[in-house]
């Protein structure tokens, strides 16, 4: 049987010819004529929500969205893979990082009974580590812990404890990446060589960048400790890993190393033993929150229908503006302090996952795919590239993610700035959307009367995405959220997410330029 490109479906083709005819819309104007769209165009699930008002979009194009997604058959994927039917194809894998948060529907019965077993082996281990019970080589507690890993092993890890982690309650979580030696360097940096911990964590154990760190580190710890170079492996390293045999022959002690299922990929795996360093920042305990909201955001994502379903929504919207208005980058802006590393983390899991120029059938594709995903903190960015995306000449369509401010203090200098940093969520999506519309009518009519170079083309679509407040649960919940848009715009799209073969070529070369 001949499988249509995406492009050549007939809600593909309807859509191109809606865009055709409503490629002049305005946001002021479509919010004119349906007053309602503010209320109606609103979803949540697990203390997050999304207002999609402000899209250059109606109800008519959403259901040539739902007519696409069918014909791209969305339920039938994501029943395979919750299932754990075998959809990277071209490495023969299921992919089961919902198994993880116990949202796996399929029957057999040993992928919940290893989760389990795993997730219970690595969160004793950390409570442990944070209870002070596992010590140095010199009978200390351990004060500071150092994931050393890159990629899956290293953005979603370190996006979480940035997020979460109390730095009074437990050790301080470090991360160290780069090849660079500066990293470890700046890292290192007024750690004390008796009490640090580091986490060897590589899947295969085969990744240049933690292999060279774990030798620094090493080396670090035996300039600085008297005690024999197998005590110092012994005491402060331990390993997620499902290479046993090469971690053990390093020196690791084998009940010291983490190992996670094969089904689970890299960029998905902080739900897995990568997410040690985690549960030891925010405890056993914030790592089960940290699970239960994803559970729930997958829960959503299974039964909700495609006008409320969160994830095909935000897919939705990222193929209109990418296949249709020729947007080539999204944005997404964080105003809060703690979700810095989202858009590091969101350019993996987007990037890597659909930045593909092949379909599964191995046919070149003739349309785009992923955007180049870029971000940063409300309210930093308004003074840096914001200029752009409200009067530049590229669409740039944004996340605005927001937080609700602390009612319990209100008088308190910290519950101000962050009053503070909502109005700014709110002002500025509105003034993308809207420009100076949204202004009381006083202001607007000075603000017109202004010379050209101040006015504003508006219409720069958004999503306003906001939590009830930043928990595990309700971070689970949102980091949940974008890996089932990023898996429902790769059905769209026919490629297969969860491979990366772009990424080796660059290995290989490298090898052979040593």
């Amino acid at each position: 049987m001949t499988i249509l490109q995406t492009n050549q479906q007939p809600a593909w083709q309807a859509l191109e010819q809606l865009f055709n005819q409503q490629r002049g819309a305005k946001l002021p104007q479509l919010l004119a004529d349906d007053a309602s769209r503010a209320q109606r165009m609103v979803t949540s699930a697990a203390g997050v929500s999304i207002d999609y008002s402000r899209h250059l979009l109606t109800d008519q194009t959403l259901n040539l969205f739902e007519q696409l997604f069918e014909q791209q058959d969305w339920q039938g994927w994501r029943a395979k893979m919750f299932e754990g039917d075998i959809i990277n194809t071209s490495e023969q894998r299921a992919v089961l990082h919902v198994a993880l948060r116990d949202s796996y529907t399929g029957a057999d019965a040993s992928i919940a009974t290893e989760s389990a077993a795993t997730r219970d082996a690595f969160l004793n281990f950390a409570q442990q580590i944070r209870a002070g019970e596992i010590k140095s080589h010199s009978n200390q507690a351990f004060t500071d812990v150092v994931n050393l890993g890159i990629g899956g092993s290293d953005l979603g890890p370190r996006l979480v404890c940035h997020a979460l982690a109390q730095p009074d309650n437990g050790p301080h979580v470090h991360f160290v990446a780069n090849l660079d030696p500066a990293e470890m360097a700046r890292v290192l940096r007024g750690l004390n060589p008796a009490t640090t911990l580091f986490i060897l964590s590589s899947k295969s154990y085969s990744t240049m960048e933690t292999q060279a760190n774990a030798q620094a580190a090493l080396s670090w710890l035996c300039a600085n400790n008297s005690a024999p170079e197998a005590a110092i492996k012994a005491a402060h390293f331990c390993a997620v890993s499902n290479n046993i045999a090469a971690v053990s022959a390093w020196g690791i002690a084998i009940e010291r190393c983490f190992t996670l299922p094969e089904w689970v990929g890299g960029r998905f795996s902080l739900w897995s033993a990568v997410g040690l360093s985690i549960a030891i920042a925010i405890g056993a305990d914030g790592f089960k929150e940290l699970l239960a909201g994803a559970h729930e955001m997958d829960t959503h994502f299974l039964n909700a229908p495609f006008k409320q379903n969160m994830p095909a929504l935000m897919a939705a919207f990222g193929i209109w503006y990418t296949n249709f208005y020729g947007a080539q980058n999204h944005g997404v802006i964080s105003y809060a302090e703690r979700l810095r590393y989202l858009p590091d983390y969101l350019q993996q899991l987007e990037m890597e996952s659909n930045g593909k120029c092949v379909d599964k059938q191995g046919r070149a594709i003739s349309y785009a795919t992923s955007p180049v995903l870029f971000g940063g903190l409300g309210t930093s960015t308004q003074h840096s590239f914001f200029q752009m995306l409200h009067q530049g000449t590229h669409l740039v369509p944004l996340d605005i993610i927001s937080i609700d401010a602390n009612d319990d203090h209100k008088t308190s200098a910290a519950d101000t700035r962050s009053q503070d940093l909502l109005l700014f969520a709110r002002a500025q999506s509105d003034a993308l959307a809207y420009g100076i519309n949204a202004l009381p009518a006083s202001l607007r009519d000075a603000w017109q009367s202004k010379p050209s170079y101040s006015h504003f083309p508006a219409s720069r679509p958004n999503s306003r995405l906001h939590l009830t407040e930043l928990t595990p649960k309700t971070l689970g919940a949102l980091i949940a959220l974008y890996e089932h848009k990023t898996f429902m715009q790769g059905v769209v799209w026919n490629v297969n997410s969860f491979d990366q073969w772009g990424v080796e070529l660059g290995k290989v070369m490298f090898g052979a330029m040593k």
